[in-house]
């Protein structure tokens, strides 16, 4: 008898399973075949491919700022000043020496795009003059060119000006390059936010598009989810629908169907990233010092998932108490200020990692997700204390919010051109079972 009774329990929960299996497939594949998901999930590997052929353009060869070593091309130098300039350039200064006459043969073949000369007056004034085949406009091609070879000419001569002067090599090394900064708190501990000397474009702008990313694909697929409940309602299709399907495996299905398609949305989009970032970093060194490890893509996939089941269940309720299809998408438009506020913060992130601002972000549900991206992107270390307690405050309303919201798409997904009271609302999320 315990054996007929364990069967038969088991068998209700088999069936469900499989009908939200069956419906999730059914939505997977309605969802991906659709012509915006399919333009959105191309134009983030569409951009990556043209931000790199602007990037071939605008910037032909690679480029050093300040405290890196120069690895363009050779810098030409005409020297007609007193300077005694060294037989052999320091390493990672590839500067050559010509005369005048090379020079010109130099640009009118082509070989140098402008030769640098040191007027005869320049240790008095420190003027340099470019030497160019024509006086035409600058392109942009050559502004991060000239400009790299403008930082290394400079540590060049101020090597030229130390050689020779009986100082001792680290000495000579400081003046050269006189020092980097890095932050230090006063309690001792290894400071992890970059110095505000130290920030680059890189630093301001992957951690916001990656955010931006993550947090665009959660909008995306919770409002296909929003849109499939509230216009079977509208339509009335839902009555058909739930005449073969039970309301908790129909909310399971499309949750899960469109849980995968927007799992396959971010993985497209983090394949793009990890070929995109080492071949932009050969032409921007910012970014090739950016990486995605193994523990951050495992983190960013759990948030998307966990954010997705967040916002595809307020979606999923406000769907199946919106009367219509046009205002169920306006209360949904609220939503998005929520999903909003990482990014709009995203210079306290900056400022300060560990600030309150930051920590309340990071924890509260709604805005964890792309705050908490920020934050592992920004940090030298993972904190795990604060991300392990996000994760189970995102969780834990993660389960609140779908049994909520499962509760309301029950009670209210037959109501048509009736908008619940709040009572009604609120006896529907307080019912049992």
């Amino acid at each position: 008898m315990r054996e007929r009774r364990q069967g038969d329990a088991t068998r209700p929960a088999r069936g469900v399973l499989h009908l939200a299996l069956l419906v999730a497939r059914r939505e997977y594949r309605r969802t991906v075949s659709r012509r915006g998901f399919v333009a959105g999930t191309a134009l983030v590997p569409l951009g990556a491919i043209a931000l790199l052929v602007l990037t071939n353009l605008i910037l032909p060869g690679n480029s050093a700022g300040n405290g890196t070593a120069y690895s363009g091309s050779p810098v030409y130098l005409v020297n007609e000043s007193t300077l005694a300039l060294p037989s052999t350039p320091p390493p990672g200064m590839p500067v050559v020496v010509v005369s005048r006459a090379e020079a010109t043969a130099l640009l009118r073949q082509k070989q140098a795009p402008e030769v640098y000369l040191l007027t005869s007056d320049w240790l008095r004034t420190g003027r340099i003059e470019r030497l160019v085949l024509t006086a035409s406009g600058t392109d942009l091609s050559s502004l991060d060119r000239r400009d790299a070879q403008q930082t290394m000419l400079a540590q060049y001569l101020r090597s030229a000006l130390l050689h020779g002067s009986g100082l001792p090599p680290d000495v000579q090394a400081r003046i050269v390059q006189p020092s980097t900064l890095t932050d230090l708190p006063i309690d001792g501990t290894a400071g992890s936010a970059p110095s505000s000397d130290n920030l680059s474009a890189a630093t301001f702008l992957i951690p916001y598009a990656f955010s931006l990313l993550f947090i665009l694909s959660i909008f995306i697929t919770s409002g296909y989810l929003l849109q499939s409940v509230s216009e079977e309602k509208e339509n009335r299709v839902v009555e058909i629908v739930l005449s073969s399907v039970p309301p908790l495996p129909l909310m399971a299905g499309k949750i899960l169907g469109l849980g995968g398609a927007g799992l396959t949305q971010v993985a497209i989009w983090l394949v793009t990233a990890l070929v995109a970032l080492p071949i932009a970093g050969t032409r921007l060194p910012e970014l090739g010092h950016f990486q995605l490890g193994p523990i951050v893509l495992a983190l960013a996939l759990v948030y998307f998932v966990l954010g997705y089941i967040c916002y595809g269940a307020i979606f999923a309720a406000i769907g199946a108490l919106a009367p219509a299809t046009r205002e169920a998408q306006q209360y949904s438009g609220f939503m998005g200020i929520f999903g909003a506020v990482p990014l709009i913060f995203t210079g306290a992130f900056l400022a300060d990692p560990h600030s309150p601002l930051v920590t309340a972000l990071t924890l509260i549900p709604l805005t964890a997700p792309g705050s908490a991206l920020q934050v592992v992107a920004l940090e030298a270390e993972i904190p795990w204390t604060l991300i392990g307690s996000s994760l189970l405050l995102l969780g834990a309303f993660a389960v609140v919010a779908t049994v909520a919201s499962a509760r309301i798409f029950r009670a209210t997904l037959l109501l048509y051109g009736v908008r619940p009271s709040l009572r009604q609302v609120a006896a529907a999320v307080l019912a049992r079972g």
